[in-house]
């Protein structure tokens, strides 16, 4: 039996492509589910700072300090609220004599590496540093940011 119902089904049937076009996400998912498992199991976290991040001062002459870098160098950060932080764990600025004293126990180097927040207060700073000078250390180097020459 004929009707036009059936001849448009046929037009349509021969115009419609053999071709299907899709994106495949499983290889993608597999790969963001495995990178997400190795991250969560390795203990150590995705983003570890070498140190407390704060605004440090700025300076066209300040000079490279890549001993701040190692591993045991002796880092002290000065947060803009006044905390301080031996590493990246905060203290009481009186008891930074004894930290100093352990690291130096286990090889440090004799000199501390500053980080000051530039809003920070000069009391604070002032405290700390005659912190440090009752551990001992008479080398302190307060680190900045390079501005490239103006």
């Amino acid at each position: 039996m004929w009707s036009p119902s059936q001849v448009a089904a046929r037009r349509t049937a021969k115009r419609r492509s053999t071709y299907y076009a899709s994106i495949n996400v499983w290889p993608f998912l597999a790969v963001t589910v495995t990178l997400l498992c190795v991250f969560l199991v390795s203990g150590k976290p995705l983003h570890s700072y070498l140190w407390v991040p704060v605004d440090l001062p700025r300076s066209t002459y300040a000079a490279a300090q890549r001993s701040a870098l190692r591993e045991d160098a002796l880092r002290i950060s000065i947060t803009r609220n006044g905390d301080v932080f031996f590493h990246n764990f905060r203290v009481a600025p009186e008891d930074l004599p004894g930290h100093i004293h352990d690291a130096l126990q286990e090889g440090s180097e004799r000199k501390v590496y500053l980080a000051v927040d530039t809003r920070s207060k000069f009391g604070t700073t002032a405290s700390v540093i005659e912190q440090i000078q009752t551990a001992g250390i008479r080398q302190v180097c307060f680190l900045a940011e390079k501005i490239e020459g103006q």
